[in-house]
């Protein structure tokens, strides 16, 4: 499950696991490749499908931004004429939508070209909206406590691999956060619980639920550069493990780096309102099916991706990446957790669309 972080300042770090499976299993989701190349013709031609589809969901996308626009919580933001702050500009990039950063509300939705097997004819078709709405924020002297909901719909299409076709696929999460951040001292913490379903919906087991946690001591070295260490523990039905959380924020305007594993983003703040960013970071996910053959779905990789992210207002961003889907793996499993498919992926390019408003 992903660590939606409510502070700017606090690194999401992560979850090393011992290889990229529990990666992307402890974070629910993304060297041969570089960055986006699309200036090619050949990529381009190659691209074309995922535009094709890419195109096709934007409408939903769009839907839901009017949607959030016409409500009254954006009635009653302030008129949005003024430059955002230093102190906004320098926040954290979340690259992703994976909720950590400025809070707010977020949808992202994100399209792969067609990723072929390695080893085998066939592949996979790849499609991710994921949103998430903070739902409670209270803050007791130097403590906060907040809560959120996650939810991704994943739209995977597996051309008949392991007896599946097009499945549709969700993830629904609810996360409580509780920060210490006293005032004048360069020490704070953090703490979170993450309880999530990974599911096809068609029926509901324990084997759909899994329980995050981090608990995060932080280290304000310089006014620009943050440590952070503690311990990530996760539980699912079949994985249970604990490891350590180690890494480093560092600001200078108008850069910032953060190295929080298995989160890498280099930024520039270009002008006030405009982020040029380069990131890497693991997609994917892992879901329980209702299904006599196969029962569970892991598919992971990372993703390599160039952003371009613009302030509209004073609380409204809208960001599009670009990149490939390299080192992806689909795996499938029975019942008793026995691997019955496992196939590495070809690297991928993909495109997405980010619409966050931050408070």
């Amino acid at each position: 499950m992903l660590p939606r972080l409510p502070l700017a300042d606090s690194p999401c770090l992560c979850r090393k696991a011992s290889n990229r499976r529990l990666y992307l299993q402890s974070l629910r989701m993304v060297s041969c490749g570089g960055f986006f190349v699309g200036c090619c013709p050949r990529h381009l031609l190659y691209v074309s499908p995922l535009l094709h589809e890419f195109m096709k969901a934007i409408p939903l996308f769009l839907s839901l931004g009017f949607c959030f626009l016409s409500s009254p919580l954006f009635a009653k933001s302030e008129e949005i004429l003024q430059p955002p702050s230093r102190e906004k500009r320098m926040g954290m990039i979340d690259p992703a939508a994976f909720g950590f950063g400025q809070p707010g509300f977020v949808a992202d939705l994100s399209v792969v070209d067609h990723q072929e097997f390695q080893s085998q004819p066939g592949g996979l078709d790849f499609m991710e909206l994921r949103t998430i709405a903070p739902i409670v924020a209270k803050k007791w002297g130097d403590f906060l406590v907040a809560g959120s909901i996650g939810y991704a719909l994943t739209d995977v299409d597996f051309h008949e691999f392991g007896g599946l076709q097009d499945e549709t696929l969700h993830t629904l999460e609810a996360q409580i956060t509780v920060a210490w951040r006293p005032e004048n001292n360069p020490w704070s913490a953090l703490g979170f619980v993450t309880p999530g379903l990974g599911t096809d919906f068609r029926g509901i087991s324990w084997d759909d639920v899994e329980f995050t946690g981090l608990g995060l001591i932080n280290y304000r070295v310089q006014e620009n550069l943050s440590l952070a260490g503690g311990v990530f523990g996760r539980y699912a039905a079949d994985d249970n493990m604990i490891v350590p959380a180690l890494g480093f924020i560092w600001k200078c305007e108008p850069f910032i780096v953060q190295m929080t594993p298995p989160f890498a983003v280099i930024g520039w703040h270009a002008t006030e309102r405009l982020t040029l960013s380069l990131s890497a970071y693991p997609s994917g996910g892992a879901w329980d099916l209702d299904d006599s053959a196969v029962n569970r779905v892991n598919i992971n990789g990372w993703q390599t991706a160039a952003s371009v992210i613009y302030q509209l207002t004073d609380h409204l961003t809208l960001s599009l990446r670009g990149g490939v889907n390299l080192s992806g793996e689909v795996e499938l499993q029975d019942a008793n957790h026995r691997v019955i498919k496992d196939e590495d992926l070809e690297t991928a390019p993909f495109s997405a669309i980010n619409l966050r408003y931050s408070f």
